[in-house]
């Protein structure tokens, strides 16, 4: 018999996709990753607030916004092919900002090095937005992840986007509980979410599918994980949210492949920063009503 295709996920959208639109065109601009109107017309073509609308459909509006920045910077960088290497080989010459971009994610949230770059600019102002709420233990691991992924977009390996899901904590607004990533139910959910390459954003429906089959099934195991212990509610509202993540993808060829990229190499990393504009600092992120310790409550900051 001949095989069903493989159902659709009812699409939802987050209402304040417009509101993340009108706040990643002005970041792009501040922090000098768009610095020509040609540039700008091609960030815009790329949808890619709705992009972040479609799968953090339930963040709050703020979180929404800065997830979408996060975004933005990997798919840039994943957009600059030209600088890595092949068949997991590293490139003759890495680019030189590469092996410096774990200096503008500081553990301490101290100062960060002068910013040589746009793309190192947005890191540290991305960074600067998200991680003084979110815990010590949030910030190694997202640090830990990076580190992985610019290995192997350097490499041009096949190696997991682990950053992307760790910012879902962020947008969803519960991070997980210590030790819960130690669970095998949460380790199947990571494997049923995770994408590599962050810039390809064209899946087939099949494959998307299959995915989130196995994330169903990771999910049950998770709820018997948590009648049989004592966790918050943190880890079922995660694997939720992935579960959005992975409906809101794209399922085909739904635009060109180029409208899909956001190739600007001639406008981002190997553009100084004096060279820019002055521009105001952005402006410090709300502090978490907690203290210092960066916990999130309630899914607000």
């Amino acid at each position: 018999m001949p095989s069903s295709p493989a159902p659709t996920p009812r699409l939802r959208v987050n209402p304040c996709a417009a509101e993340a639109a009108a706040f990643i065109d002005r970041w792009v601009r501040r922090t000098g990753l768009m610095q020509s109107f040609s540039a700008q017309r091609r960030f815009r073509r790329a949808g890619c607030a709705a992009f972040a609308a479609r799968v953090m459909p339930d963040a709050e509006c703020g979180r929404l916004q800065r997830g979408a920045a996060w975004l933005v910077w990997f798919f840039i960088l994943d957009g600059r092919p030209e600088e890595c290497g092949t068949s997991g080989q590293p490139p003759p010459l890495p680019p030189p900002y590469a092996y410096a971009l774990l200096d503008f994610l500081p553990m301490d949230l101290g100062r960060t090095p002068p910013p040589r770059t746009a793309l190192e600019r947005a890191l540290a102002d991305a960074w600067r937005m998200v991680a003084p709420v979110m815990s010590p233990e949030w910030r190694r691991r997202f640090r830990t992840h990076f580190g992985e992924f610019i290995d192997a977009w350097l490499l041009k390996a096949e190696g997991p986007a682990l950053p992307l899901l760790d910012l879902v904590e962020y947008t969803c607004g519960h991070e997980l509980p210590p030790g819960a990533g130690e669970l095998e139910s949460i380790q199947k959910i990571t494997r049923a979410a995770v994408l590599s390459f962050p810039g390809e954003r064209e899946f087939s429906a099949e494959f998307l599918a299959s995915r989130a089959d196995a994330l169903r099934i990771a999910r049950a195991g998770l709820e018997a994980d948590l009648s049989g212990r004592a966790l918050p509610p943190g880890a079922a509202a995660y694997a939720a949210a992935l579960a959005a993540w992975l409906d809101g993808l794209p399922r085909g060829p739904e635009c060109p492949a180029e409208e899909h990229r956001i190739s600007l190499a001639e406008d981002i990393a190997g553009s100084p920063v004096d060279l820019l504009r002055p521009r105001r600092p952005a402006p410090p992120p709300v502090p978490s009503p907690g203290g210092g310790t960066g916990a999130l409550h309630g899914g607000r900051e």
